[in-house]
């Protein structure tokens, strides 16, 4: 009867874990498949850093999942990349980012082309400004409309400007300044927590309840 508790208890567990990103906000489209610009800029050491900022309002989308840019790396082979997450910090009437919050796994960026940066524990605030800052690369415009990245799919994200930094530190650090454009291609996609159906827990319930009455008859039968 034990067994059949712990069976339940990793059916809710899935349960509760489950649930589909979506695109919050970028300058890619809805779905991101806007197409790449030829305009781009180089960031990373010795070349300087841009970063695109947003907020995610009273979105209930906080579970960071991912980060795609339009970068070119190198046309022979690739180079490991990684995009960092920063928070902000007031600066005059301005926020700017501030620190490294959450880094990405390692991608392998080579030709011009989209490529996504997946985080895992990543967990963001509601009504706060972060940052996103690639470690490396040549940071690709978009086409089309919008120009610069926007809430999208009713997230209620915003955004938070491009700014840009000429330290040609081997880390993203300011003085940080509003950048000259703001079409650097972007999606983020994030989750919510999964809110299981009132039928899962009660099926849920009924099954806990199940095995509690089995293991009172066996109790009631041994006395």
């Amino acid at each position: 009867m034990i067994r059949v508790v712990r069976n339940v208890s990793v059916a809710v567990l899935l349960l509760v874990g489950t649930t589909r990103a979506e695109l919050v906000f970028g300058n890619l489209g809805a779905d991101g498949s806007t197409a790449l610009g030829t305009l781009n800029n180089d960031v990373g050491p010795g070349l300087g850093w841009v970063a695109q900022g947003f907020g995610t309002g009273t979105s209930s989308s906080l579970q960071l999942q991912s980060v795609t840019l339009g970068l070119f790396g190198t046309d022979a082979g690739t180079i490991p990349l990684t995009v960092s997450i920063f928070t902000g910090v007031v600066s005059g009437p301005n926020i700017v980012p501030n620190t490294s919050l959450y880094t990405s796994a390692v991608t392998n960026v080579g030709t011009t082309g989209k490529y996504t940066f997946t985080f895992s524990n990543s967990l963001l605030q509601a009504n706060t400004t972060y940052f996103v800052i690639p470690a490396g690369g040549s940071w690709y415009f978009n086409t089309g409309s919008p120009a610069a990245p926007v809430g999208q799919n009713g997230s209620g994200y915003v955004s938070a400007g491009t700014w840009e930094s000429f330290a040609t530190n081997s880390t993203p650090v300011g003085p940080w300044e509003v950048a000259d454009f703001s079409r650097y291609s972007l999606s983020v996609m994030a989750t919510g927590a999964a809110v299981p159906e009132p039928g899962t827990w009660a099926a849920a319930a009924l099954l806990v309840g199940g095995a509690a009455y089995v293991r009172w008859r066996k109790r009631t039968k041994a006395v």
